[in-house]
């Protein structure tokens, strides 16, 4: 694995597989102990943390997935509003047609100087602008 980059926006994708326990999870566990440990500044986009509790409520419960949210929030992973971000996201949804969390993602990962996490499907394959590490290979 290559070195954890000193600022890390998650997607959804990594933190409901970290969630569930999935292939590539501890992937994951590793980038989100060096933003505990002061190593790494994280960030999530308020949409993606949209996306992590109705997956895993649905899955599981409410209860469980505010849980998860409130636990990333106090290891330091940062929360980013959409209302600062709409237009950047608009842009990446003319420019590649990326899903909507998707798109805020990367604008979240523009605007924070940071390498986007992301799993291993191919949404991401034609963006070249912005850093990417993906934490699996293909789909879960």
């Amino acid at each position: 694995m290559t070195a954890i980059p000193d600022r890390v926006v998650f997607d959804a994708e990594p933190l409901i597989a970290h969630a569930d326990d999935e292939p590539g999870g501890t992937v994951v566990e590793t980038y989100l102990g060096a933003v505990a440990d002061g190593d790494a500044a994280g960030f999530i986009n308020c949409v993606n943390c949209t996306e992590i509790r109705y997956t895993i409520a649905r899955k599981y419960d409410r209860a469980i997935a505010d849980e998860y949210l409130e636990w990333i929030d106090d290891i330091g992973v940062e929360t980013v509003g959409a209302a600062g971000l709409w237009s950047e996201a608009a842009e990446y949804v003319l420019a590649y047609n990326p899903a909507l969390g998707d798109a805020f993602a990367l604008a979240t990962a523009e605007r924070t100087e940071a390498t986007l996490l992301i799993g291993g499907d191919g949404d991401y394959d034609e963006i070249d602008d912005i850093p990417i590490a993906r934490f699996r290979d293909g789909p879960a």
